[in-house]
């Protein structure tokens, strides 16, 4: 099981126990320097101390009863003594069954004998040298001693340590239980953010993160709420006029009556599906839709491209359709979705134009970035209602019979909103008509040098 507190306690007792054993390691080595300072001063002690006879086969320490403590009580620290004359005789010894070469000088002078080093002080008393000898090996065992008893603690602490480590974890890990035990009581409905008062500096990004994910969440679900009702409410209109058409289509006395009736059952099919059409055409545009990647989008080449495709439209009217500027203007993003936002406002300043009106589209390059316009000779829409139109199923109070779907404009403004642009509503040329602008932002735009000129399609 991957747990947290179990890969805390992995990287803490090793931590732990190494800090520990480091820490030995210097004490230990601090030690062993006073240790060999004092064993020297023992055998300097001895050296100054001793009382050497006339003849040299006397000897007697001030304070015997230390040293007889020393050499009895304390083997670690058992030394050998000797007396030398100038002539290199050994006069006296502590330990006859040892043989060392007769001393040089005074001071301190290691000596090896055989497999054995002696670690020695010599001191000159008149024509006498008094020579205090300790094997370094009882140095090594004074010294393993001392390193018995340093690491001897960090060892039988280390259950105790990991005991505490697992313990204190947990308590240091009780907020997260808390935040899943608050969460675990919850329902679907509740976004409530978290409460950060009582969390500890280290928890509180998670938390933060984990409210800024309930608030976008509950703006979703907020969303999708009010676009399923909108939908419920826009659907039930027409399909109750289908379901009244068709009535009277079976209650028709004669084969007029009953045609009449079907052409506005067809009509009102084509209109249920254009709703449809747009709403499914919404949906794929919410927030959290997978975009596809970004490409360079000629807009003058989608232009024509809507162009070639409204011109029956256009021409059923008598409407003059036609591209007025056509800058040479590219911008990143999505293609089939901006072929969406034009078809969106090519329609609508189709259906609202009086026959043998005209629509005029544009691209122009300025100092903001590239501008994509469509406008048309039509209605309008008065300046109190055009921030409204860009809402979902406001239709407006237009002066016409035409009836729509309300998604056209609010279509158009998602899309532009996805790709950082901004869409603005004004009147036509002369205060008449209507010109929508899609303004997209010189970061989002790319553009390239003209070429040559492009003539205007009819």
């Amino acid at each position: 099981m991957n747990s947290l507190r179990r890969r805390l306690l992995l990287w803490l007792l090793p931590a732990t126990f190494l800090a520990g054993v480091l820490a030995s390691v210097g004490t230990y080595w601090g030690a062993s320097l006073v240790l060999s300072d004092l064993l020297n001063d023992q055998m300097r002690y001895i050296a100054e101390n001793v009382s050497v006879g006339s003849g040299g086969d006397h000897v007697a320490l001030i304070d015997s009863a230390k040293y007889k403590k020393h050499t009895e009580d304390d083997q670690a620290d058992e030394v050998l003594l000797q007396v030398w004359d100038n002539q290199g005789r050994l006069r006296y010894t502590t330990n006859p069954s040892l043989s060392l070469p007769p001393p040089q000088q005074a001071g301190l002078r290691d000596v090896t004998v055989g497999n054995q080093t002696w670690h020695t002080f010599v001191s000159q008393r008149g024509d006498r040298r008094i020579r205090v000898a300790q094997a370094k090996d009882a140095r090594w065992e004074a010294l393993a001693g001392v390193a018995v008893h340093l690491f001897w603690p960090v060892l039988s602490l280390i259950p105790l340590l990991a005991l505490f480590l697992w313990f204190g974890i947990g308590y240091g890990l009780k907020p997260l239980r808390q935040i899943t035990s608050e969460l675990a009581e919850r329902n679907v409905k509740s976004m409530d953010p978290i409460s950060t008062t009582s969390l500890p500096s280290e928890v509180k990004p998670l938390v933060l993160a984990l409210n800024d994910l309930l608030q976008r969440l509950d703006q979703a679900f907020s969303m999708q709420r009010d676009f399923i009702a909108d939908a419920a409410h826009e659907l039930r209109t027409p399909i109750m006029g289908l379901s009244i058409q068709a009535q009277l289509a079976q209650r028709a006395t004669d084969e007029a009556e009953r045609q009449t009736a079907l052409a506005q059952l067809q009509q009102g099919v084509v209109r249920l599906g254009h709703l449809a059409q747009q709403l499914l055409t919404l949906a794929r545009l919410e927030p959290d839709a997978q975009s596809p990647a970004p490409q360079a989008v000629e807009l003058t080449a989608l232009c024509k491209s809507v162009i070639l495709e409204k011109v029956r439209l256009a021409d059923a009217k008598q409407i003059d359709l036609g591209l007025a500027e056509h800058d040479p203007a590219e911008v990143t993003g999505d293609l089939e979705t901006l072929r969406i936002l034009l078809n969106n406002l090519v329609d609508n300043a189709i259906r609202y134009t009086p026959p043998k009106g005209k629509i005029d589209l544009a691209v122009r390059l300025n100092s903001y970035g590239a501008v994509l316009e469509v406008c048309d000779n039509g209605p309008g829409i008065a300046e109190t209602e055009r921030s409204r139109v860009l809402e979902r199923f406001y239709r407006g109070s237009l002066p016409t019979n035409e009836s729509g779907s309300g998604l056209g404009l609010s279509i158009v403004k998602r899309i532009a909103e996805q790709h950082g642009a901004v869409v603005t509503l004004d009147a036509g040329p002369g205060g008449k008509g209507l010109k929508v602008q899609v303004r997209f932002p010189y970061a989002a735009a790319a553009y390239r040098a003209i070429s040559e000129s492009e003539p205007r399609l009819p």
